[in-house]
């Protein structure tokens, strides 16, 4: 499976986009202060040195008319753009903090709170049934194949696998694949650190899937995708599913149809597990 370095749903990546905008904002408030400490500071009234026993005196009236409280309102303006350039870096860094509010990251898969236990309603910790994986017997049109594995010997997903048969000439129409933390402890330490979307990216971008479109993962929860596979015939579809405790996937060979090959990954997900 191909591993993507950056994970830009998880709760560290948006930390990250957090930091880097209030750093960003912070700087920008720096520069418009730095920029602006002249026109701040100017006090009109003061000219260059005088040369002249009658500039000199113009001069110092011009000094007496800035320090002895601003008549001629030199003071009151500078007070005044003071103002307004502190007023713009607020408004600089209130909408940095907003939009670094805004970022908000998906915890890693096993604390989604998603899967078959969380659809009991069971908190986190608390004992739930114990939790069967099989591939089932028959789904719809399709019935399992029994017999050798038309896989053997080939490179297959990790996991389990199950082969179905849907128009009855013994060649198998769809393959069932399902990886479950009871049985993979690489599946339980991967979802300690992956978000459930960064699982599907990973394996979409592992099959090289074409089209990849979320669909409604039910009332288990977690999040379910199908894409297209490139094909000389009939366009193969993969759909997979994953959650806190399961990652699942079902590969067609149909005509691309995305949304009913999403309702039969579903069927299948929700044959394949049981509690109790």
């Amino acid at each position: 499976m191909i591993t993507l370095a950056v994970d830009p749903s998880s709760e560290a990546f948006a930390q990250g986009r957090a930091i880097g905008t209030l750093l960003v904002a912070v700087a920008a408030a720096a520069l418009v202060w730095r920029f602006t400490r002249s026109w701040r500071h100017e006090v009109p009234g003061r000219g260059p040195a005088a040369a002249s026993p009658a500039p000199l005196a113009e001069a110092a009236e011009a000094d007496a008319r800035v320090t002895d409280g601003g008549a001629d309102g030199s003071w009151a303006r500078a007070r005044r753009r003071q103002r307004i350039v502190l007023g713009v870096v607020a408004a600089i860094v209130a909408l940095g903090v907003s939009r670094a509010l805004s970022f908000e990251g998906e915890p890693p898969a096993a604390r989604s709170g998603t899967g078959s236990a969380a659809a009991a309603g069971a908190e986190p910790g608390e004992g739930v049934p114990a939790r069967v994986v099989e591939g089932p017997e028959r789904v719809g049109e399709y019935r399992v194949l029994a017999g050798e594995d038309p896989l053997k010997g080939k490179e297959k997903p990790r996991g389990r696998q199950w082969y179905y048969d849907r128009d009855g000439d013994g060649a198998p129409d769809l393959m069932l694949g399902i990886d479950a933390v009871e049985w993979d402890p690489s599946l339980g330490a991967q979802k300690q650190k992956d978000t459930l979307d960064q699982e599907l990216r990973n394996f979409f971008a592992g099959a090289k899937a074409q089209d990849v479109t979320p669909f409604d993962a039910g009332p288990r929860g977690g999040k379910l995708s199908c894409g297209t596979l490139a094909a000389s015939g009939p366009q193969p579809v993969l759909c997979a599913w994953t959650d806190s405790e399961t990652f699942g996937s079902v590969l067609l060979a149909g005509d691309g149809d995305l949304a009913g090959a999403a309702k039969t990954a579903l069927a299948f997900r929700t044959a394949a597990e049981r509690r109790g």
